[in-house]
Order: C-alpha cells, then structure tokens, then sequence
C-alpha cells in the first residue's frame, strides 16, 4: 500500500464514524455520522459506547463521543 493510499483510508474513517449522544426523548443514541435516525437506543452511555466500539470495529471506523452539553469528549 502507498503512502498516499493510506492517507485516503486514514481520511475516509472518520466521515463513516459511529457518533455516541444523547437522545432527545432520553438515554443514549448510536448514530452513523451524517445519519438522520438513530442506529439504536440505550439507558446508559456505557452500553451505547460498547455498541458502537463493536460495529465500528466491524466497519473499520472510529467511535466520537459526546457528553451530555454536546461537546465531543476527548479520547481516553
């Protein structure tokens, strides 16, 4: 693979990124990024974001956190 391949794959992950936020109506969402609906709802953060670190791992793609004002948390 070339260098220029790999900052095309590097450049593509983030626009398939899985997002972790609130709902409106409560809990927690996982939505694909530019996504209108919710891929799946969840009574705790921790559950949304294991979710999405499995689908996300499964579609070679990253996980964006958010906290609860919106704000994108940073990465443990």
């Amino acid at each position: 693979m070339t260098t220029t391949e790999e900052t095309k794959e590097t450049k593509a992950k983030p626009s398939g990124a899985y997002f972790v936020s609130t709902h409106p109506n409560g809990g927690w969402q996982v939505k694909r990024a530019n996504a209108q609906k919710a891929l799946k709802l969840f009574k705790t953060k921790a559950e949304a974001e294991a979710y999405a670190k499995q689908v996300a791992a499964n579609q070679s793609t990253t996980v964006v956190r958010k906290k609860k004002d919106g704000k994108i948390q940073k990465k443990k």
